[in-house]
């Protein structure tokens, strides 16, 4: 008796093969991306021994000895191949089949079916026609890059593949079982169950999909123009299982170990888009929300991927979603970050219009687990209410309880609490919490001193950005150019322009995150100490931008002569001295909005 390949496989993925070696191996040490001790099948005194986690596999340079997983439980726990990955499989969760019969005719159907895969892949990109190659053009994609990911079409008709692939000699119930055909269920309950078998695509672009191999196991194909669904994806069969499989994978495999980032988007075209751009660590589910068994192949490959979403409600819902699937499995050492796009943009969009660096620089903005984890728990309630940190310490709990890691959900536990803590230590002005900004400014002591540099007018400026950020299309030039000391005031104002003009994030979403985002204490100290806090909502903010710029640059002429006085004046002459008042008094005042002054 045999299992189908796609049970093999998900044994394979879903185990780690370096937690089954230190059962037997315990004084294993990794040493860059291998983990080394001393090899359990023969007597040895250093260790020749490894494991490579992202192959899924181990060797002895002593002895020779190598395999995968399975190979390694069989050698070690003994077994028939079959008993292993039963055993295995269980352990895993993973819910069994039948097993095959080993006989010979099964064994040379799945080799048909591996073949039929294959070859229809070919027959798919021969035979794409003009308004296939139109739609590929409209998407900037080169031939090059078709010919790369072997980029196909579907005939609009109900046989033409299936025609195809049996006048090379394959059976119909080979394509059946592959998913390239369908049987109609009208023509089957007309004729006792015998339906007619009609394509299961049809004028649909053909994305081939492999599996890490590099076996073409299944396929995705995409409408042109309208028509649902979108994208359709080959059926279950014992060559593909979209829930152990990742887009691109058997691509950017090779280039992890230079590139050092493994980017998950959500869309074939993006990875496609990406991988023609020079970016070619993008890999991509398919079609579906992230599973736990894809959160571990990702981990396979990179402890600590980047996921890449949309920036809209519907990007962080998917975010969170697999940031709580990630928490059974979570282990020490790996970790997912997630990255958000400008609203209106996909990776592909994004590349296209501002260039693959652009891309690359926002892969360093990202948000940690923890903190996306964080977000969620802080916006199901309110912490200044006694039923509100109730609420929080409940939802908490339960979803420390999805770790199952001991390690991992101390440690989460810990950061989530510490951070409840100081939520709540801000509704009580303890020190170091971050408050929300109108209430920070609010409590402010009397003789508070906010530790931010900078001149009065240009903090004034960024100050009155911060409180209307709406005037920011007419201003962000203006804003741009001025310069602060480095220090946090420099930070917010970089963060600001970066923002809008790179991030394009809409002002109104710009408002909340300098309210709630990492530099909420400093935007409370900057509006607190320039006034601006003190201001009527109504005020025309505009017209008071553009009368501070020009007491900016009139400030700045004054403390140009100001500065050449100090170096050719005589102080002890008498008209010098008041010259030099003058000139002093002149470059350090503003009119600022407030009474105030400011520090």
């Amino acid at each position: 008796m045999k299992y189908p390949p796609h049970i093999i496989e998900q044994v394979k993925t879903r185990l780690n093969i370096v937690d089954e070696v230190r059962k037997v191996v315990p004084n294993m040490k990794k040493k860059g991306r291998a983990w080394w001790g001393c090899c359990p099948f023969h007597t040895e005194k250093s260790a020749s021994f490894h494991v490579r986690e992202d192959q899924n596999s181990y060797y002895c340079f002593g002895c020779g000895a190598g395999g995968d997983v399975i190979t390694f439980v069989q050698e070690t726990q003994g077994g028939t191949f079959t008993e292993v990955v039963g055993r295995l499989a269980r352990q895993a969760g993973i819910k069994l089949p039948d097993a095959e019969p080993t006989d010979p005719a099964a064994a040379q159907k799945r080799q048909s079916g591996a073949k039929a895969l294959e070859r229809a892949a070919v027959f798919f990109h021969r035979s794409l026609n003009d308004t296939a190659r139109a739609y590929i053009a409209k998407r900037a994609l080169t031939e090059a890059t078709v010919a790369e990911f072997q980029l196909g079409y579907a005939p609009d008709s109900w046989d033409a593949t299936k025609n195809a692939l049996l006048s090379e000699g394959f059976t119909p119930e080979v394509l059946k079982a592959t998913g390239l055909t369908t049987q109609s269920e009208k023509s089957a309950q007309a004729n006792n169950g015998q339906g007619r078998d009609y394509d299961r695509f049809r004028d649909r672009l053909m994305f081939p999909i492999h599996d890490s191999q590099g076996r073409v196991v299944g396929f995705g194909g995409r409408v042109m123009g309208k028509g649902e669904p979108k994208y359709l994806n080959s059926p279950e069969t014992p060559f593909f299982n979209k829930s152990y499989l990742l887009y691109n994978l058997h691509r950017a495999k090779p280039h992890l170990k230079s590139s050092g980032q493994l980017v998950l988007v959500e869309g074939y075209m993006d990875v496609i888009a990406l991988y023609q751009a020079g970016f070619k660590t993008a890999v991509a589910p398919l079609g579906t929300s992230v599973t736990a068994e894809q959160i571990t192949l990702l981990w396979q490959q990179n402890p600590h991927p980047v996921v890449c979403l949309d920036g809209d409600a519907a990007g962080r819902t998917a975010a969170l979603r697999m940031a709580n699937r990630a928490l059974s499995v979570l282990e020490p050492g790996r970790t997912l970050n997630f990255v958000f796009l400008p609203q209106g943009e996909d990776p592909d969009s994004l590349v296209q219009k501002d260039g693959i660096a652009t891309f690359r620089t926002l892969l360093t903005q990202t948000t940690s687990l923890e903190n996306l984890l964080w977000q969620q728990l802080s916006s199901l309630a309110d912490a200044t209410t006694a039923d509100g940190r109730a609420t929080l310490e409940t939802e908490l709990a339960q979803l420390l309880a999805q770790i199952t890691n001991p390690t991992i959900r101390r440690a989460y536990g810990q950061t989530l609490k510490d951070k409840l803590w100081q939520a709540v230590r801000g509704t009580r002005g303890g020190a170091g919490a971050k408050a929300p900004l109108a209430q920070s400014v609010m409590q402010a002591p009397r003789d508070y001193k906010p530790a931010i540099q900078g001149d009065a007018a240009t903090r004034t400026l960024l100050a009155l950005v911060c409180r209307w950020p709406h005037i920011l299309p007419q201003v962000d030039e203006t804003l741009g150019s001025l310069t602060f000391p480095p220090g946090p005031l420099a930070e917010l104002a970089q963060a600001v322009v970066r923002a809008y003009v790179v991030l394009k994030l809409p002002p109104e979403d710009l408002a909340q995150d300098l309210q709630q985002g990492p530099h909420s204490t400093t935007v409370a100290d900057l509006l607190t100490s320039t006034g601006v806090f003190t201001l009527a909502p109504e005020t025309d903010a505009l017209a008071l931008f553009h009368n501070q710029h020009n007491l900016w640059r009139a400030q700045s002429q004054s403390r140009a002569k100001y500065t050449e006085t100090l170096k050719n004046t005589d102080w002890f002459a008498p008209e010098s001295w008041n010259k030099f008042k003058d000139l002093k008094e002149s470059a350090s005042t503003v009119l600022t909005p407030s009474p105030r002054r400011p520090i």
